[in-house]
């Protein structure tokens, strides 16, 4: 597979990913049964706080994303982890997308009770502006995503090691990517660690480049 020049900033190794993860502050001892809600549409969906959900969402009759349209998905995911959720990992397929995501707490209701935000509310959100960038870049009009997506809250520590590496994993398992071909539309929490502190490097030379040219003149 020919990667295009347009990447997002996160990417994950063939081999090793997935060794940091830390799950155990994930899950609380007691879940109250009354704090648990259900929605129905075709598909039944649970919510509960603090959940961790694997989430996968399907293109509308499996058309293919384009590289641009890969890096759309993958950046807005991004974009509101550490602020209304937590990320742990995405991947974006041609023609479907992966990710592991926790909904923080968004507001106190009247009685002073912590609401969270609604998992359904985020991912409407989310799949809105993924298809009004998809068809602006694209130059297309129309759906772009299925109306149902696939969810299900982790149950446990080893429920969730193993869908995160599934996740990781599901380019080179499936053949969408080569085993030793990188793939960009893979993303981690390390990734965005390992951006910043590129960052901090790069500042840090450039700045002693430019000390040592003014002591120079």
């Amino acid at each position: 597979m020919k990667n295009d020049d347009t990447r997002s900033s996160g990417s994950a190794p063939v081999s090793g990913v997935g060794d940091g993860v830390s799950p155990s502050r994930t899950f609380p001892d007691v879940q109250p049964a009354d704090d648990v809600f259900y929605s129905r549409r075709r598909l039944p969906h649970f919510e509960k706080p603090w959940s961790i959900y694997a989430v996968t969402i399907g293109t509308k009759s499996r058309g293919r994303l384009s590289p641009g349209a890969r890096t759309v998905v993958l950046n807005a995911l991004r974009h509101f982890h550490n602020k209304r959720y937590e990320l742990f990992a995405a991947c974006v397929m041609p023609d479907h997308v992966h990710f592991l995501i926790q909904p923080w707490p968004k507001e106190n209701d009247g009685a002073g009770c912590v609401v969270f935000w609604p998992l359904r509310e985020l991912l409407h959100s989310i799949k809105s502006f993924w298809a009004h960038e998809i068809n602006k870049i694209e130059n297309k009009q129309g759906a772009v995503w299925e109306r149902e997506r696939f969810d299900r809250y982790v149950r446990s520590d080893r429920d969730l090691q193993e869908k995160f590496h599934y996740i990781l994993r599901n380019p080179w398992d499936s053949g969408v990517a080569g085993q030793n071909e990188g793939y960009p539309w893979v993303w981690i929490q390390g990734d965005e660690a390992r951006d910043e502190r590129s960052f901090r490097r790069d500042a840090e030379t450039n700045a002693r480049d430019a000390r040592a040219t003014q002591s120079s003149e």
